[in-house]
């Protein structure tokens, strides 16, 4: 169980995030990551890396003899691993989305796809609705995000402040980069409307 409070909205406590929440996180990335990993990159997925997804899913199978928790006022809707693990991190992310996301509008935190020394190759998240937001953290060079507009490719420097973008819309992708490098990625998925 993580308990974590943010004391301000300085890099500091970024890292201390990262040192005390991010770091002690015990994931592995499931095979359909896995195996989107070694297609783009002709390798497998580096030791020490990881991307899994913080909120539900529609896939209730696991292994055979392992299956994932049904969300009650959902149907078909299913915990991933790591919220029924660690339901506590929705209050701490929403604390990190409420100090650092300049928006207009309040955005509540529902899926969080973290990625853990992960090398996005080009892709478009066909399960999100609307605008996605990230942000990188951790002590790393490169790794910003790139997204295909039709007029230009941007590229966004998402070290320790949010960028936004419709990931459903534009294909994005990962630089490469040196470190470690945490990239969290709020948005809203299509089965949790």
């Amino acid at each position: 169980m993580f308990e974590f409070t943010f004391k301000n909205d300085s890099v500091e406590e970024l890292n201390r995030f990262v040192e005390e929440v991010l770091d002690n996180i015990d994931a592995r990335s499931g095979t359909r990551r896995k195996n989107m990993f070694k297609r783009a990159h002709g390798m497998p997925e580096p030791k020490h890396s990881y991307s899994v997804t913080y909120g539900y899913t529609g896939n209730s199978y696991m292994s055979p003899t392992k299956y994932r928790k049904e969300v009650q006022t959902l149907k078909n809707v299913y915990e991933t691993t790591i919220l029924t693990h660690h339901p506590e991190l929705k209050g701490i992310f929403q604390q990190l989305v409420d100090l650092h996301l300049d928006d207009d509008e309040p955005f509540e935190v529902d899926q969080v796809q973290i990625n853990r020394n992960w090398w996005a190759p080009p892709h478009r998240d066909n399960g999100n609705v609307g605008i996605s937001h990230i942000i990188g953290l951790g002590d790393y060079e490169g790794g910003e995000t790139v997204v295909e507009y039709p007029e230009n490719h941007t590229e966004y420097d998402i070290k320790n402040k949010f960028a936004s973008f419709n990931g459903s819309r534009y294909t994005h992708w990962t630089k490469p980069f040196d470190g470690k490098r945490y990239s969290l990625v709020f948005y809203k998925h299509k089965l949790s409307k």
